[in-house]
């Protein structure tokens, strides 16, 4: 009996020890607050780089509301993003601005056209993977300001699929809630940030009717909007590149319903070489 026991107060030891082991791995691979031994110098120079958004307060980004920044050496940014935000739809496709590291506090100018709008954050953690900071006040273009409470978790992109995706591309597979007859439809993406949309007639391939057919794929992100007609509201759709390679390529995103519920969808498609 008491080896039993003996046996029985091991197991649980090590599976208590086992839990601490995970928690504090978690802790090590989350966003945590050690902004007091973040120096000024440390987050100069390892923010450099392209970082996608991940996640705000604690919930994952959906892919049409998620943010695109690559912070340059000469305290310029380049924004890119394409969602809902304000009562309007915002398309923000490589778009410049000024940043400025003090401490650890970050301010973004995020207005356009020489326009004064800042974001002030304080970056709480920052390595070569994850950048982590609390965006706690804006001031808008009137002078006004605004207090923010937003934790901004981002995870540094190396991938840069904007020279890969040009070319024709037929749909071969789709899963989740969305599905548009597979391989029934081609995408022709141009060098000059247009595309073509082509649905299958017979045997035949023909243009889709949209109009100001536009795309944006900074890093592994990729926005596009369009026109059903002339005049006519533009329409949006965002995707996550997860690869193209070897004439494939692969989209996944994180949608939600009118309900709040999740889900994921993916795309696959196969380069075509036109004659």
């Amino acid at each position: 009996m008491k080896k039993i026991m003996d046996k029985t107060l091991k197991l649980a030891f090590w599976s208590i020890v086992e839990i601490v082991v995970l928690s504090v791995a978690l802790t090590c691979t989350s966003c945590s607050k050690d902004e007091d031994v973040l120096s000024q110098e440390e987050i100069e120079t390892k923010i450099i780089g392209k970082w996608k958004s991940t996640s705000m307060n604690g919930k994952e980004d959906l892919t049409n509301n998620k943010v695109v920044k690559t912070f340059l050496s000469n305290n310029k940014c380049i924004h890119s993003t394409s969602r809902y935000y304000n009562g309007k739809f915002l398309w923000q496709n490589k778009v410049p601005y000024q940043y400025e590291i003090k401490g650890n506090e970050l301010t973004e100018n995020l207005g356009e056209d020489g326009t004064l709008r800042l974001l002030l954050s304080k970056v709480t953690s920052i390595n070569e993977a994850t950048l982590c900071y609390h965006s706690y006040k804006s001031i808008t273009p009137e002078g006004g300001e605004k207090a923010e409470n937003d934790n901004c978790n981002f995870h540094k992109v190396t991938a840069d699929y904007s020279q890969d995706i040009i070319g024709m591309w037929e749909g071969v597979e789709m899963t989740g809630d969305e599905t548009y007859g597979d391989a029934n439809h081609r995408i022709e993406y141009k060098a000059d940030g247009t595309y073509v949309y082509y649905n299958k007639d017979g045997e035949n391939w023909k243009p889709s009717e949209n109009v100001d057919n536009e795309y944006n794929v900074d890093g592994d992100w990729l926005a596009t909007r369009w026109r059903p007609a002339a005049g006519a509201d533009y329409e949006y759709e965002w995707w996550d590149i997860d690869e193209i390679k070897n004439g494939t390529m692969k989209w996944s995103a994180l949608r939600e319903k009118g309900d709040k519920t999740r889900y994921t969808t993916t795309f696959t498609w196969k380069k075509i070489q036109l004659q």
